[in-house]
């Protein structure tokens, strides 16, 4: 999923932004947000954690994928969904691969 995001900086960080870019350092100014979010990121587990657990009780992300964004175990992820409120979604899964195996239903069943 690709999403275009706008924002408009203060006038310093818009020089900032400028400068950056023409240093070379990177190929333009989103690849350095990009950089600086990851980076953020990175430096945050709670921040992490939060988005792992909202985007699971969404149902947007498997267990798996929580527990790779927090950098965990499937179990410690567990008792993370669990420490948070959140309860595990025994047999469901991402909207994704519902629509996969509704597929393949579908051609099992010659339709």
């Amino acid at each position: 999923m690709s999403e275009v995001i706008s924002f408009t900086p203060p006038p310093h960080i818009a020089m900032e932004l400028d400068a950056i870019s023409e240093l070379g350092l990177y190929k333009g100014k989103n690849d350095f947000i990009l950089d600086a979010i990851n980076t953020m990121l990175s430096a945050h587990r709670e921040l992490r954690t939060a988005i792992a657990c909202k985007l699971y009780e969404k149902e947007e992300i498997s267990l798996g994928k929580a527990a790779e964004i927090v950098d965990t175990s499937i179990e410690e992820m567990k008792k993370i969904l669990s420490d948070h409120g959140i309860k595990l979604k025994i047999g469901t899964s991402i909207p994704e691969t519902k629509k996969r195996a509704k597929t393949v239903l579908n051609m099992l069943r010659g339709s």
